[in-house]
């Protein structure tokens, strides 16, 4: 084992307070102890080494400029929605440049069976209450469920990635998938979002 290996990283208090008081060795403790995990996220988004990089320094600058006056519950948590937000943007661009899509796409259109959406409605409204569905769906979900759906449909894991960290087939994961979007489908169609 390394010396970096057997390094013990900070605390995310310890980090966290780094940040408060702009101490630039906040991101070195960050990209330490999360770059990987990180890395891992923006992968899955964008399939691009560079890329991937340039979203890791745009989340650590992100979360520089956050960190005051914000001050995380849980800095895990707050570290990858700046990395999915970054990383979701770094992909509109590459569609816009007609480059090579992601596991995002993938996740995405897995999910589209299960959510409408009509042009023709208040975009705003018919998004905060279709979130407000979805969440409401997601608390009533086993652990295990809501785990490999916010897996694929949020952090873009692809099936294989999810069924090495549950443990089960690829095949079980792309049955647990679909049953659960069957039922988020038929809990919006309960709520009143339908296809037309």
């Amino acid at each position: 084992m390394s010396n970096e290996d057997k390094k013990k990283h900070l605390s995310d208090e310890k980090i966290i307070d780094l940040y408060w008081n702009r101490d630039e060795l906040a991101i070195k403790e960050t990209d330490q102890k999360y770059g990987r995990y990180l890395f891992t996220i923006a992968y899955n988004i964008v399939h691009d080494q560079w890329d991937c990089e340039e979203c890791l320094n745009d989340t650590y600058l992100g979360t520089w400029n956050a960190i005051p006056p914000q001050k995380p519950d849980i800095f895990q948590v707050f570290l990858a929605r700046i990395m999915r937000n970054t990383a979701v943007d770094k992909f509109r661009e590459q569609i816009a440049s007609k480059r090579i899509p992601s596991e995002l796409t993938d996740s995405l259109s897995e999910l589209d069976e299960a959510i409408p959406y009509e042009e023709n409605t208040n975009e705003a409204i018919f998004v905060k209450e279709a979130i407000k569905a979805l969440n409401a769906y997601l608390l009533e979900l086993p652990d295990k469920e809501r785990f490999v759906f916010v897996c694929r449909y949020y952090y873009a894991d692809s099936i294989a990635q999810i069924g090495k960290m549950m443990r089960v087939s690829e095949r079980t994961i792309f049955r647990m998938l679909a049953a659960t979007r069957e039922k988020l489908k038929n809990k919006l169609e309960e709520a009143g979002f339908r296809y037309e």
